[in-house]
C-alpha cells in the first residue's frame, strides 16, 4: 500500500517518516464560553488530509493511527473517568469519534459508547456560525447520571458542537472535566 501523505509504498496507510513529520502532538486549552476547557493535539491545518478521510471507509484505518499517536501523550497519565464520543453514530460504517474513545481506553478512561447522539444529522462541514447555531444537534443523552466525565471529538471550530453536547451532560447531572479534540481549526500552524 500506499502512504496517504506521501504516496511512499509503506505497511501502513501512514508511514513512519510522515508520522514523525505530522503526527508529534502539541497541547493547547481553548477555553469556550461556558468554562469547558477543550484540549487540542493539533492545529487543524496540520493535520486537515488525515482528518477529512473520515468520509472515506478507509478513514477507520486513519483514525486509528491518529488515535494511536497522538493519544501517546497521555501515557503518563491515568484516569479512572469516563469519556463520552460526541454523537458516536456510524457514519461510513463506522464512527470515529468511537475510535477515538476506544483508544483512551488505554489509559483508564472508560468510554460510554452510544449515549450522546445527535438528533439532527445536518451537516456542519464549512458551515458559518449563523448556520449552525440555528441548526442546533439538538443531543439526546442515554447514559448515567452523576458522573465525571470527559467528551472526545475529532475537531473543534466554533465550539458550538461541544457547547451544546457540554450543556445537555449538565442538565443530566452529568459533570464534565474537559474536552479532548485532535485538532483545532483556530490554531495557526
Amino acid at each position: 500500500m500506499r502512504c496517504h501523505s506521501c504516496s511512499r509504498l509503506s505497511l501502513s496507510l501512514i508511514c513512519s517518516e510522515c508520522r514523525q513529520l505530522y503526527l508529534q502532538p502539541k497541547l493547547n486549552i481553548r477555553k469556550l464560553k461556558s468554562g469547558l476547557e477543550v484540549i487540542s493535539f493539533y492545529s487543524y491545518q496540520d493535520i486537515e488530509p488525515f482528518l477529512l478521510t473520515k468520509h472515506h471507509p478507509y478513514g477507520w484505518f486513519i483514525y486509528r493511527i491518529l488515535a494511536k499517536e497522538t493519544f501517546k501523550i497521555l501515557s503518563q497519565l491515568t484516569s479512572k473517568t469516563f469519556v463520552i464520543p460526541v454523537d458516536d453514530y456510524l457514519s461510513s460504517s463506522y464512527s470515529h469519534t468511537a475510535i477515538l474513545a476506544k483508544e483512551l481506553k488505554k489509559y483508564g478512561y472508560s468510554p460510554l459508547y452510544n449515549s450522546l447522539q445527535a438528533k439532527n444529522r445536518v451537516s456542519y462541514s464549512g458551515k458559518p456560525l449563523s448556520f449552525r447555531l440555528a441548526n442546533s444537534r439538538d443531543f439526546e443523552y442515554r447514559g448515567p447520571t452523576s458522573i465525571d466525565t470527559i467528551l472526545v471529538d475529532d475537531i473543534i471550530t466554533t465550539g458550538t458542537t461541544l457547547q451544546e453536547a457540554y450543556n445537555t451532560l449538565k442538565s443530566f447531572g452529568v459533570n464534565v472535566d474537559f474536552a479532548y479534540v485532535l485538532a483545532d481549526v483556530k490554531l495557526k500552524k
